[in-house]
């Protein structure tokens, strides 16, 4: 008979036993236990709980604004990365840019915008500060007319203009002249590109001005804007598209846009342009829509306002080479509200720095927690306004180099001279120099100007005037006067602002794809937006 198992056999045996019935058990209480967590999950009688910590805010006022600088620059990318680009990165497109000041005598640029299907051109007002794309319309229930503007017969294509020659009405008894504009119509009912808005959408909700009372789905999305100047715009919000030549010639449709249609405009410069293209910071404005799908960035080459009615620059939707060029500037951007700016750090006459309260400049950690401090640019101003404790000092120091003229007065300035400008503001007969002028910038930036962007020339004959007025309430406003012969950038992806000088007169990009655009639009035997009169 065999022998039975050994006593060491019958322990190890035991003990895998054991062993094995331990694991059972306790994989057994386990699934119990997650059985139970997702009962109670489900009943909502459990929960748990993760610290959450506070992000690191900087003590000093440097680096707290550093600190959100860094923050709002990952949030713009956030924002531009949300739409599809609708071309690569190195991709851009341009818009011609005209000054207004020879033309129609404004004092803004005009850029020419190709909208609606089939594809028309427009000539639009820049506005830097503005969150509201609009055009002067005829809705096919008018029959034609159109409030707030002179009735003209639906064939004509001109539309005259009175304009004072005295700049306003100054003591120099000017006479009233007439210009003759082109004036276009944009007429939704011929666009087949078109989408009115309703009340009941919530992207109507979403958009500034409106006017809609309650979510009617039978009720277009209304608007109503009084701008800065008093200028007043009202009518309906649509969607729309633009037609543009992208950098390698061919033409793309731009999708997306919010337009106004503008069926009652007064006051300002209305008559003088078909409506106002706006590159303000809202998701409603062409200048955000076009930048999102063009590697979030947009540039313009302001002329000098008294160029010839022929000259043009251009604005740039997309990467610049002509930006990068050396002498740029650098600042970071700060956004104002719906408008751009810069921190300014001071200010320098003749090479002296002004005695100006520092808290003038500071805006906030954000950028705009103070919203009455700082200055911002806007390219639909053409004078610099200046709060009191800025436009004093440096009005004071300008004036020390120019009063021994002859004072003279005209409406809506304070200061001006009998003097004829001399080209570089230097007339030793007259014993003149226009000192220099300069608006210093976080990053060791600098706007220099020159010395018609100091003094408007010519304001009447034989009288020059300085380029700043005095402004009750702030931030203060940086006009298109003082940005002219520039070249400005605002890189959103960035929170970049880039500017230095150009005459803005030769740019071989437009130059090259211009004329292949214009042929190819279906509309290219429009007038131009400012023939001679």
């Amino acid at each position: 008979m065999p022998a039975g198992p050994g006593p060491l056999v019958v322990v190890l045996l035991l003990s895998l036993l054991l062993l094995v019935a331990g694991i059972h058990g306790r994989l057994q209480h386990e699934e119990e236990e997650e059985e139970e967590e997702v009962q109670d999950q489900e009943g909502g009688s459990s929960s748990f709980t993760l610290p959450v910590w506070a992000p690191h805010v900087p003590e000093s006022g440097e680096e707290r604004r550093e600190h959100f600088r860094a923050l709002m620059a990952k949030d713009m990318r956030r924002m531009m990365r949300q739409v599809p680009e609708l071309m690569s990165k190195t991709d851009m497109f341009e818009l011609p840019m005209r000054s207004a000041l020879n033309i129609a005598q404004v004092g803004m640029y005009v850029v020419v915008v190709r909208i609606g299907t089939p594809a028309l051109p427009y000539s639009l007002a820049l506005e830097t500060a503005n969150e509201v794309t609009w055009i002067n319309c005829r809705l096919r229930r008018r029959k034609g007319k159109h409030p707030g503007r002179p009735h003209v017969p639906p064939a004509a294509t001109t539309m005259s203009i009175q304009v004072d020659d005295d700049g306003g009405g100054g003591g120099s008894g000017g006479k009233s002249k007439v210009t003759k504009v082109i004036m276009n119509w944009y007429r939704p009912a011929k666009s087949s590109s078109w989408r009115r808005f309703r009340c009941s959408q919530r992207a109507c909700m979403d958009l500034p001005y409106n006017t809609c009372e309650s979510p009617d789905q039978n009720t277009s999305c209304t608007y109503y804007q009084v701008m800065k100047d008093s200028t007043i715009t009202s009518g309906i919000y649509g969607q729309e598209k633009a037609t543009v030549a992208v950098s390698d010639g061919t033409m793309k449709k731009l999708p997306g846009l919010v337009i106004g249609c503008s069926t009652f405009e007064h006051g300002g410069a209305v008559n003088s342009h078909d409506g106002i293209l706006s590159l303000g910071n809202s998701p409603s404005s062409f200048g955000i829509a076009a930048a999102r799908r063009f590697g979030g960035r947009l540039s313009f080459c302001l002329l000098a306002t008294t160029s010839g009615r022929n000259a043009s620059s251009y604005l740039t939707f997309g990467a610049n080479p002509a930006v990068q060029a050396p002498g740029t500037m650098e600042t970071p951007l700060l956004y104002r509200d719906v408008a751009y700016g810069a921190h300014v750090t001071g200010i320098l006459v003749g090479g002296q720095p002004l005695d100006i309260p520092p808290e003038v400049w500071d805006e906030g950690p954000l950028g705009n927690d103070n919203p009455e401090a700082g200055i911002i640019l806007d390219t639909g101003t053409s004078i610099t306004y200046l709060v009191s404790a800025v436009y004093d000092p440096v009005t004071a120091a300008l004036d020390s180099h120019l009063a021994h003229l002859p004072k003279a007065e005209i409406k809506g300035f304070e200061y001006c001279y009998n003097w004829t400008f001399a080209g570089d503001g230097v007339d030793p007969a007259h014993n003149v120099t226009i000192p220099s002028f300069s608006i210093e910038m976080a990053g060791d930036a600098r706007l220099a100007a020159d010395a018609k962007s100091i003094v408007v020339p010519e304001v009447v004959p034989g009288v020059v005037c300085l380029g700043f007025n005095r402004i009750s309430q702030g931030p203060s406003i940086i006009g298109n006067v003082l940005m002219q012969e520039h070249i400005w950038e605002i890189d959103h992806m960035s929170t970049v602002l880039r500017f230095r000088k150009d005459k803005c007169i030769n740019h071989q990009q437009l130059n090259r794809h211009h004329k292949k655009a214009s042929s190819s639009s279906s509309s290219s035997s429009s007038p131009p937006p400012y023939p001679a009169a």
